[in-house]
């Protein structure tokens, strides 16, 4: 299955609506489509498969690439016990990347409004106005 090229849209629609998939072959599809880079196609087979393997690839890919976006999905997927670890993880990462839209934004789903600001001063300092 692997060297086969990944299902168009139709075809995917098929593979997560109409047949009856177990989880395993779910799973592995939504692995294909996270190694191509198409981490929200990969979400939907996580999804459906309740892969929890996959949701903790996504969190990680998530924090690495500084992606608040990406983040709340995984966690709204497979929620983690305190996420605050990993906002403030991903915050971090995103001002090194210089997101700070997503760092503000990580910040404050952590709960610290103070890292959140700095990051909105950062944004203001680039654009020259707001876009927090």
């Amino acid at each position: 299955m692997k060297n086969k090229p990944l299902p168009d849209s139709h075809e995917k629609r098929k593979l997560l609506y109409e047949k009856k998939l177990p989880p395993e072959e779910l799973g592995a599809m939504g692995e294909r489509f996270l190694e191509a880079g198409r981490v929200y196609e990969a979400a939907e087979f996580f999804r459906k498969a309740s892969y929890r393997q996959g949701w903790a690839r996504l969190r990680s890919l998530a924090v690495e690439q500084g992606d608040s976006t990406l983040l709340e999905m995984a966690l709204k997927g497979d929620p983690v016990g305190d996420p605050r670890t990993l906002w403030l993880a991903l915050g971090k990462r995103a001002l090194e990347l210089g997101k700070y839209s997503h760092a503000a934004r990580a910040f404050r789903k952590a709960g610290d409004e103070d890292g959140a600001k700095g990051a909105e001063e950062l944004l203001k300092e680039v654009f020259g106005r707001e876009q927090a």
